[in-house]
């Protein structure tokens, strides 16, 4: 079951304004150094090369990225590169090459970075048929793109903002503590939307289980709990066909622990805030 919609490319548009922002960032124009050391348009060859295994992200920010080049080849996204090898061959002006270069490897870095780390996290759930999920624990000004590097990795992608589900917390019943209520509400101002409830008890299972949620997020359950727990969703009338999603202390060294049958989507903040760039390289030829 998917939930949301999924960002499967990156809209051109969208990478040339958010890289024309990053450029003037960097203020390129500028580039003091490059304006000094180059007195002679010339122009050159610049190949990307993975310096590590990866998987490759980021192919539109280099069309937008290097309009003014010609791109000799660019491989796709998704593709698994071994360390060594080239991801994308580009010639054109050495200037504009040199200014834009870091902005663009910034990208393409956490990118790939990002599709490499979900997608060997999503091999190991495949064989459990659970999906790896984001969340909205991403870069402020970068979701798209770190949304669509998820789902180069293979994952899939959570609510996009804030106004594609209702997620009802803790929080969210400050003031007016009848779940019941609470889900009735939302799901008759928001028809056809998700309506998943977030739950960290036994108790709040029990209540979440009497309205019309149509998810639940299993918050911080240790996996030793799960199976009955999720035995006994499964059990309620109306758990038959929700959605169950598990979030909270999941991390790739103990995921495996999860994959209990039942659960639809786990979901990790970690695939988007603490992942570690992938190395790649411009070499000039």
């Amino acid at each position: 079951m998917i939930r949301h919609k999924q960002i499967t490319k990156l809209n051109p548009k969208l990478v040339e304004k958010k890289l024309q922002e990053f450029f003037d960032e960097d203020n390129i124009s500028e580039d003091i150094t490059t304006n000094t050391m180059l007195q002679e348009k010339k122009a050159v060859e610049a190949h990307f090369i993975a310096k590590e295994d990866m998987v490759f992200a980021g192919k539109e920010i280099i069309n937008q990225g290097f309009k003014e080049c010609f791109i000799i080849s660019l491989k796709n996204d998704g593709v698994h590169f071994k360390a060594g090898e080239t991801i994308a061959e580009v010639s054109g002006p050495t200037e504009v090459i040199l200014k834009k270069e870091r902005v663009i490897l910034n990208l393409l870095q956490r990118l790939s970075g990002i599709a490499t780390t979900t997608n060997k996290l999503v091999k190991n759930l495949e064989k459990h048929n659970i999906q790896l999920l984001d969340t909205r624990k991403t870069t402020p000004g970068l979701r798209e793109f770190e949304k669509f590097a998820v789902s180069v990795g293979g994952g899939i992608n959570h609510r996009f903002s804030l106004k594609e589900a209702v997620m009802i917390k803790d929080n969210h019943l400050i003031g007016n503590p009848n779940l019941k209520d609470a889900v009735d509400n939302a799901a008759k101002k928001n028809p056809g939307k998700d309506i998943q409830v977030e739950v960290d008890t036994k108790t709040q299972l029990e209540e979440a289980l009497d309205t019309k949620a149509t998810s639940l997020l299993l918050d911080n359950f240790s996996p030793e709990t799960l199976s009955e727990t999720i035995k006994y969703i499964r059990a309620h009338k109306n758990g038959k066909n929700i959605y169950i999603e598990l979030s909270g202390g999941i991390n790739p060294e103990n995921i495996n622990e999860y994959c209990i049958k039942g659960v639809n989507g786990i979901s990790m903040g970690a695939l988007t805030h603490n992942i570690k760039s992938k190395d790649i390289s411009l070499d000039l030829k």
